[in-house]
């Protein structure tokens, strides 16, 4: 309920974003939703906005780009698995598709297919952009074509509470991260629209038929992306630990003075 009401003061409140907040443009105050200096929310802004901004064709991006920017959704970006970090190929998430409903059915297979550490995750986000393995039935085989993207909801706008199917909750503590919503999420079986999987590189059509264009490693892009940010970002951490060490230094006694 607390980040309903702050995504409508800040967000939302015509009223409150010309009194305080007059100079800024939207996407500049989401440092609102930090603590001592930590993002709170800040995989929407970044990795899901990137993902959705990057993969989706026109169609997709005109639909949910307005969402994104304006913060009526919160999401997250679910690629990392308890059993499976960097190697985002062996992902077991699955997503497969029904011809019959024109839906993909979207499920956590096995306990190493749990999603697990994505930021904002368990307790924040209401939509992620999740990756799974691309199943496409024909002739009783079931084929595998990669790591997609697929636009989930995960709660409900207005309860906040999570749809059928899925599964989330928080980490708990992280040292020296406090304000980090690492998460893990299930899901059981979960359906969506075909319309949700990004379909900018990749696309499956209402017969299931799939086509591909250019070089599918550009999925990974959001991913490297952030590693590049994590590493220019490094440099604040480390001038703070340095401050403090320095500082340290200046008051520490580690001998006793011997006078003449």
């Amino acid at each position: 309920m607390w980040m309903k009401k702050l995504n409508y003061m800040y967000f939302k409140s015509e009223e409150f974003r010309n009194r305080y907040f007059r100079t800024l443009p939207t996407h500049e105050y989401s440092w609102i939703f930090d603590y001592q200096g930590q993002p709170m929310m800040g995989l929407h802004a970044t990795m899901f906005a990137t993902s959705i901004n990057t993969f989706s064709n026109e169609e997709q991006r005109a639909e949910w780009m307005p969402k994104v920017q304006n913060y009526d959704i919160l999401g997250t970006y679910a690629q990392t698995e308890l059993g499976h970090g960097s190697n985002v190929a062996g992902l077991e998430t699955t997503a497969t598709f029904d011809k019959e409903t024109d839906e993909f059915v979207l499920h956590t297979p096995t306990t190493t297919a749990t999603k697990w550490w994505p930021g904002d995750l368990g307790r924040y986000a209401n939509h992620a952009v999740v990756f799974a393995q691309l199943i496409i039935e024909s002739d009783g085989h079931k084929n595998n074509y990669g790591v997609c993207p697929f636009i989930v909801q995960l709660r409900d706008l207005e309860t906040h509470k999570h749809l059928s199917g899925i599964k989330s909750g928080d980490m708990g503590p992280k040292f020296g991260y406090l304000a980090k919503d690492n998460g893990w999420m299930q899901m059981t079986h979960v359906r969506i629209p075909r319309k949700q999987m990004l379909q900018r590189f990749i696309t499956v059509d209402r017969s299931g038929d799939v086509s591909i264009t250019g070089d599918i490693k550009i999925l990974y892009s959001t991913m490297i992306l952030i590693r590049t940010i994590i590493i220019a970002n490094a440099k604040n951490a480390l001038s703070q630990t340095l401050l403090v060490a320095l500082r340290y230094s200046t008051v520490r006694r580690q001998f006793r003075n011997i006078s003449g």
